[in-house]
């Protein structure tokens, strides 16, 4: 498994912050207590972002993969290379 892109889907965001607890490196909670991804320059949104967009660009799948188990909404999702969704 190659994550290659991530996505937070804010309709389904509750802003519950399991994402920033798991890999606050990669996600936190912007003014409207959703998920956002954080992103080189200084970008946050929710994306879609490649991995190598993000500001901790090394996170390991393995967290990403948590990150997203740990979400309540399953609002996080995870693409491969091919662009087929990994999660949920």
């Amino acid at each position: 498994m190659a994550i290659k892109k991530i996505l937070v889907n804010r309709d389904l965001c509750i802003g519950a912050a399991s994402c920033v607890v798991s890999a606050g490196s990669v996600f936190e909670l912007d003014s409207e207590n959703k998920g956002v991804l954080k992103q080189h320059g200084g970008v946050k949104n929710s994306g879609p972002a490649k991995k190598m967009q993000l500001e901790n660009s090394a996170i390991s799948d393995e967290d990403l993969m948590l990150a997203a188990q740990s979400c309540p909404t399953k609002a996080i999702f995870l693409y491969n290379e091919a662009d087929k969704q990994i999660y949920p």
